[in-house]
This record gives C-alpha cells, sequence and structure tokens, in this order.
C-alpha cells in the first residue's frame, strides 16, 4: 500500500468515531429530508392512479329542479361531452329516525364512471335488494342479509359497496342537510326510476387532471361557466372534484406536508452542513502536527488534502446510501398514517430518485467543498507554524465577573468552567449555533403536534409532527454527542494535566462536562424563543395552526429534552475521560 494511502487508512482508525457520528448525522437528516419531501409526490401519484382506475367524474351536474333534468337537457350534455363520457343517475337524501341517509339509484351493469368496488356479496337483481357502503367511523356497518327500512319499504342487503367519490373514513358532508354528516349510503337498481337528477361527467383529455393541475383547473373553470350558461343557473349546480370533500382534502393536506418538508428541509440541511463543518474543522486542528509532517516531507497540498476530502466523502457517502431506505421508510410511515382519515390508495410502487439525489448531492458537495477550503486555509501555512503548539489563549474577564454579587459567592471551580466558556469564542458559537438549532427543530415538532392534536382530521399532520420530533431528537442527540466526543479529545493533555495533579475522575469529568451543560443550557434556552418563530413562519406557511395551540409544557419540555441528550452524552463519554492514557497524552510534540 502507498504510502498515502496507509496514511489515510491510520485517519479513519484514529477518527472512527467521528466519522460514524458523520454517517449517522447524514443518515438521520438526509433520511428525515427525502422522507419528508417524497409524501406529496406520492400522494398525488396515488390520486392520478386512482382517478384512471375508477374513471373518475370530472363534472358533476345535479338538478335543482324537483322533477330532475329534462329529456332535451340530458340530450344537449350527451351532445357536448360525447354519450360515451356522460353517466346518468339518481341520488337524494333523507332524514330516517334522525340519521341523514344518502340513496343512490344507477345501473350497476353500465356503471363506467365513479366505478363502484363490490366488496361482498352480489349487486341487486330485484326490486327489494339493496347494497350498502362499506363501515367508516360514522358509517353504520351492514351484514350480507340484514333487512333494512327505507321510506316505509324493507330491503335485503344484498352488498357491500366501496363508492370512490366517498374517499373520506371520517365524517362525509351531507349536501342537502347543512352542517350535517352521512350516516348511512345505500345504492338501488335503477329499472323503471322516474327521473334522472344526477350526471356524471369525465373530460375527453384524461391526461389533463394529474393531481388537479393548473391546466386541470383552468379547464374545468371553463367547462363549468359553459354548462351554467347552457342550461342556467337556476336549474342546475355545476359541481367538480374541487368539490368533492375528500380528495381534494387529501391533496390540500398533500401539499401542507409539502410545504412544511420544504422549510424544515432547510433548517435540517444548515444544522447537518455547520456540524459536520465544525467536525472537520476542528479534526484539521488537531491534525496540524500530521500535515506539518507529510509538508515537510514533500508532500504536495492537494496531495495532503485529500484523505481529509475523503474522510468527509467517505462518511457522507455512507450516511447517504443508508438514508435512502430510512427516507422510504418515513415516506411509507407518512402515506399510511394518512389511512386513518381516508381509504387511501396502494402506495405507488414506482420509485422516485429525484429528492433524494438533490439534497444527497447538495450534502456531499456542499461537505467536501466546506472540508477542502477549510483545509486550504490551514495546508497553506508553513510546517513551522503547524507544528508549533497553539499559545493557550490568556484567560479575559467575562461579564458575570462584573456583577460582585454572583461572582463572588462562585467557587474557584465555578469561576473556572465559566471562564473556559468563553475563552474559546469558536468553539462556544459553534457549539451553541448547532444546539439551538436542533431545539428549534425539536420545539417546531412540538408545537406542530399540539396543534394537530387539537384539530380534526389532522392525523396527516399529526405524522408529519411525530416525524419531526423523532428525527429532530436524533439530530439532537448525535449533534451534543458530537460536539461533546470533540471538546474531550481536544483537551486531552488538559485531562492528563489534572489526572497528575490528583483530582479524582468525578472532578475531572465534572471540570469538562459542566462547560457542555452551560453551553447546551445556553442553546436550549435560545432555542425557545427562535422556535416561536419558525413555527409562528410554518403556521402561516400552510395556513395551519396558531401559537394560541401551543400547550404550556412544549416551552419547558422542548429545553429539558436537550439537556437530557446533553446529560445522556456526557454518560456515554465518561469513560473516554477516566481512560486517558496520561503518559500519551503529555508527550511533547516534538
Amino acid at each position: 500500500m502507498k504510502a498515502q494511502g496507509k496514511v489515510a487508512v491510520r485517519l479513519l482508525k484514529k477518527h472512527l468515531t467521528r466519522l460514524f457520528t458523520i454517517v449517522a448525522i447524514v443518515i438521520v437528516s438526509l433520511g428525515f429530508m427525502t422522507g419528508i419531501l417524497e409524501v406529496e409526490n406520492k400522494i398525488r401519484i396515488a390520486v392520478e392512479e386512482y382517478y384512471a382506475k375508477y374513471n373518475l367524474s370530472d363534472l358533476y351536474l345535479k338538478s335543482k329542479n324537483a322533477y330532475g333534468f329534462t329529456q332535451a337537457e340530458r340530450e344537449e350534455i350527451k351532445e357536448q361531452f360525447g354519450e360515451e363520457n356522460v353517466e346518468e343517475s339518481l341520488c337524494f337524501e333523507t332524514e330516517e329516525e334522525g340519521d341523514i341517509v344518502r340513496v343512490y339509484a344507477l345501473n350497476f351493469n353500465e356503471n363506467r364512471i365513479n366505478r363502484l368496488q363490490l366488496l361482498e356479496g352480489k349487486y341487486p337483481t330485484s326490486q327489494d335488494e339493496i347494497v350498502a357502503e362499506r363501515q367508516t367511523e360514522e358509517l353504520e356497518k351492514y351484514a350480507l342479509g340484514e333487512r333494512v327500512r327505507l321510506q316505509g319499504r324493507e330491503y335485503t342487503v344484498c352488498g357491500i359497496v366501496y363508492n370512490p367519490l366517498l374517499i373520506l373514513e371520517v365524517e362525509e358532508p351531507s349536501f342537502a342537510f347543512e352542517g350535517k354528516g352521512l350516516d348511512k349510503v345505500f345504492y338501488q337498481n335503477a329499472a323503471g326510476l322516474p327521473m334522472v337528477n344526477d350526471v356524471h361527467i369525465t373530460l375527453e383529455n384524461r391526461d389533463l387532471f394529474e393531481g388537479y393541475s393548473d391546466d386541470y383547473k383552468q379547464e374545468i373553470d371553463k367547462r363549468k361557466v359553459e354548462l351554467t350558461n347552457a342550461l342556467g343557473e337556476e336549474n342546475v349546480s355545476v359541481l367538480s372534484l374541487y368539490e368533492n370533500a375528500g380528495l381534494y382534502s387529501l391533496i390540500s393536506y398533500a401539499e401542507k406536508v409539502g410545504l412544511i418538508g420544504i422549510v424544515f428541509v432547510v433548517f435540517f440541511l444548515l444544522v447537518t452542513l455547520l456540524i459536520v463543518y465544525s467536525t472537520m474543522t476542528r479534526l484539521l486542528d488537531e491534525e496540524r502536527g500530521q500535515i506539518a509532517c507529510q509538508k515537510t516531507l514533500g508532500y504536495g497540498n492537494f496531495g495532503i488534502l485529500n484523505k481529509y476530502v475523503r474522510f468527509v466523502f467517505l462518511a457522507t457517502l455512507i450516511g447517504g446510501l443508508l438514508a435512502f431506505p430510512v427516507g422510504l421508510g418515513l415516506t411509507s410511515m407518512i402515506y399510511a398514517a394518512f389511512s386513518l382519515n381516508y381509504r387511501m390508495p396502494a402506495f405507488p410502487a414506482t420509485l422516485n430518485f429525484t429528492y433524494y439525489f438533490l439534497t444527497f448531492g447538495i450534502v456531499v458537495i456542499a461537505t467536501t467543498l466546506l472540508t477542502f477550503f477549510n483545509g486550504m486555509h490551514v495546508i497553506k501555512r508553513k510546517p513551522v507554524e503547524l507544528l508549533a503548539p497553539k499559545a493557550p489563549k490568556s484567560g479575559k474577564r467575562v461579564l458575570l465577573e462584573k456583577i460582585p454579587f454572583i461572582w463572588n459567592r462562585l467557587s474557584f471551580k465555578y469561576k473556572s468552567t465559566v471562564r473556559n466558556v468563553f475563552l474559546f469564542k469558536s468553539r462556544f458559537f459553534m457549539t451553541v449555533i448547532s444546539i439551538v438549532g436542533s431545539t428549534v427543530l425539536v420545539f417546531a415538532g412540538m408545537g406542530l403536534m399540539d396543534c394537530a392534536l387539537k384539530t380534526d382530521n389532522a392525523t396527516s399532520l399529526l405524522a408529519i409532527a411525530m416525524a419531526v420530533i423523532v428525527f429532530s431528537a436524533a439530530l439532537c442527540a448525535l449533534v451534543i454527542y458530537n460536539l461533546t466526543n470533540i471538546n474531550v479529545s481536544e483537551r486531552n493533555r488538559e485531562i492528563a494535566t489534572l489526572m497528575v495533579l490528583g483530582y479524582h475522575s468525578g472532578e475531572v469529568t465534572g471540570y469538562i462536562f459542566r462547560e457542555i451543560y452551560i453551553m447546551s443550557a445556553i442553546g436550549a434556552v435560545l432555542g425557545v424563543p427562535l422556535g416561536v418563530g419558525f413555527v409562528e413562519f410554518v403556521f402561516g406557511l400552510i395556513d395551519f395552526g396558531a401559537l394560541a395551540d401551543i400547550n404550556w409544557w412544549t416551552y419547558l419540555l422542548t429545553p429539558l429534552i436537550t439537556m437530557l441528550f446533553s446529560w445522556l452524552s456526557t454518560k456515554l463519554l465518561r469513560r473516554k475521560i477516566t481512560k486517558t492514557d496520561m503518559n500519551a497524552s503529555l508527550k511533547t510534540l516534538e
């Protein structure tokens, strides 16, 4: 193996924990980004397939006249759209013993538009048979052979069907009884019915739909005007799939999910890039001596820098590859959550790599470039500068020292902790900003969950909120663990010195971890008000929720979650401190 290859392998072994941490961060962030962005696309594809499978009607004409459509009106509609694109039926609603009942009468043998799906039994073959709509949260359950009484007449339920226009699993609104929902839906054979008051129409161009595209909307609006003018506004109501409570609300919620996804993806991306940049910056700083030795041996700048670029590229590549199944799983879970409110079409089998490659490409390119330019800044220095240990920063007075009432009451160990926290400003700001970003995401997820729980039929947004909380919490935990691990690694000599001076394990770990707790607390506290602003922006963007809907305990629980992860990180890294090799850590660089 070439010398440079051996050096690269040693770099991986030496910083294996950091490699795995970057991999984990990329899996979490990229998995969330690709998973959340793909939800809207999957739903649109599913609705388009559903539209074609059941041959859904684009226009729905309902007569306002008690006697229904005249023969002349029916012929005019067929002439305009073509007889093959028109289907007639009778539909009415009535109230039976306090229940709102809708009854469809149609020809089952010629049911081409809005095709019913027979789930059990058979279609009616006699006038005393009837089929019932499947059970939902609001619609009653019927068994085959059960007798039902409708308008003073008894019928036998011979089948259970699913009407593709009734996609809601929750309350389906009535069109005759304003503000009420349907309790029962039945279907009769149309033979011998006295009139037609419903006409369903399909457009000639079925490809125009595309999940409620703009072109489709323009065509529907145009056709509505034409039909209203031809038949008279006083005679007919012209409806469309835009008035279908189930299908249109499904697409509307999918669009909200898409908007939420875009906003959260940007935030996740920024936090991820910040963490990877911070990790590689501090790794390059630790490798100053190695870089200087290679420069002295005659290696070129690009040859030296190559192993660090490959390090971060390998980490993001592994993380990115593992993120795809995570993202697909998240998309499937959120899609499945919609089934609590809707009878969802089958999950589309088509794999779409657009969002995956887009986000993956951004992460890989951005982290690689950040590492490269940061490395160039370090590698341009002369070997003698790199070999010389950094002069320790002189202690400075902190703001708290100007408040004697507090400062004078602090013990020496707490005074030194406070000074150390603010001594390395770049490390302080990098840590705090990273924790602030993670806290904002956790607060946003919890705030969205609060609002979704207080709103009817918002199960899909609740699923999004839970996904945001889980992935944000995981990212927050990884961020704090990563920063704490780096902090410990950078201070091996300091830790070894304290051990030589006789500090016991509890004092040494407390000396280091108190700083982590202080920075985590600052980040957690600042993250809440910034989270409020972020959530308010999200609510305004999706036209959903309000700050007043967020529970008071969310404001307290969010920073506590951040501090919990901080505490867990220190517990996991306690052994790393107590097992520090004093001899190796105190060796001079020469």
